[in-house]
């Protein structure tokens, strides 16, 4: 799995010349540590949030939140490659 990454940071330090970022940039960059708990931040701000692990979870979150009037977060992790 890739690290989440900010893709502005990558683009601007291209833009820069940076061919390659050395480690400090690459710990800029990292957005994995501490990892982000999207449903909590959405749920600390009155906003009704899950996390679908699947996509049957997906499904079922999709449709209750719908069900509901006003926001609702729902966090998908995507594997990628």
């Amino acid at each position: 799995m890739l690290k989440p990454r900010y893709a502005i940071f990558q683009l601007e330090l291209s833009r820069v010349g940076v061919a390659e970022a050395g480690p400090r940039a690459e710990g800029v960059l990292d957005i994995s540590t501490p990892p982000i708990d999207f449903t909590s931040l959405a749920r600390g701000m009155g906003v009704p949030a899950t996390k679908s692990a699947d996509a049957v979870e997906l499904v079922d979150d999709l449709r209750a939140a719908l069900a509901e009037p006003g926001l609702h977060l729902i966090d998908v992790e995507i594997q990628r490659g």
